[in-house]
């Protein structure tokens, strides 16, 4: 699901990103003719568009779906993707292992909302699941999500993830400076240098016997296998 997406065209996109628990995933349409895809790729990758996937190094993964790909077609799209040097690939084909996980129907799956632009203060914008949001979100604004936040973008207002009392949800973001973190029930601060810069890597807050906890991105792989979902430790939210 895509939200308040600053789309190219008005037809259906010809690129999908979601974002991952390893870094992004991109879904290139499998039926437009290849030059409109390139165009729109170069697009999307390039100018202002762009600058929403600057940053730190994030893994990436390219699924062309069905499509039959020249080796001339292939070199062309993946050299757009090349060019940007914080992006590391990490697979590119048709039906990739990250597609099928995507799209693979699981009882306990949960929706995840991609959210494109700058989130501004005032008031609270709730997600139901998990949310993955590609721009910035502003000091005094508030994010909240019943399931995990991710912020590829700076973090510097309130964020609120497991809002329907889920204590295994994290909160991560590419700069990690926000004025106050929730998850579930328990209420911080991130620790802050207020003389030094914004930290260039990612780093995620978690619970640890009922203190939250900050730690650098690369760490989350070993946390996540660690994690334990129960299927109904998540609770609809009704206001």
């Amino acid at each position: 699901m895509i939200v308040n997406s600053e789309l190219l065209y008005d037809t259906k996109p010809l690129v999908t990103v979601k974002g991952t628990r390893e870094g992004l995933l991109f879904l290139l349409d499998e039926y437009a003719e290849f030059d409109a895809l390139y165009t729109y790729v170069n697009e999307l990758l390039s100018g202002e568009s762009g600058k929403v996937f600057d940053g730190p190094t994030v893994e990436i993964v390219i699924d062309y779906g069905k499509r039959r790909m020249s080796p001339e077609h292939c070199n062309r799209l993946i050299s757009l993707f090349m060019e940007h040097p914080n992006f590391l690939i990490k697979a590119w084909g048709g039906g990739t292992a990250a597609r099928q996980s995507l799209f693979q129907k699981k009882t306990s799956a949960r929706d995840q909302t991609i959210y494109y632009g700058t989130v501004r203060a005032g008031a609270p914008m709730l997600f139901d699941g998990d949310v993955v949001i590609v721009g910035d979100v502003n000091p005094s604004a508030q994010v909240e999500a019943t399931g995990d936040i991710f912020v590829f973008g700076r973090l510097l207002g309130i964020a609120h993830a497991g809002v329907a009392g889920d204590t295994s949800s994290v909160i991560a973001a590419t700069e990690f400076s926000p004025m106050q973190l929730r998850i579930g029930d328990v209420v911080s601060r991130a620790p802050n240098d207020a003389n030094g810069p914004l930290q260039a890597f990612m780093e995620f807050a978690y619970l640890e016997h009922g203190q939250l906890a900050v730690a650098q991105m690369r760490h989350f792989s070993n946390w996540f296998q660690s994690r334990r979902r129960k299927p109904d430790s998540r609770k609809e939210r009704r206001q």
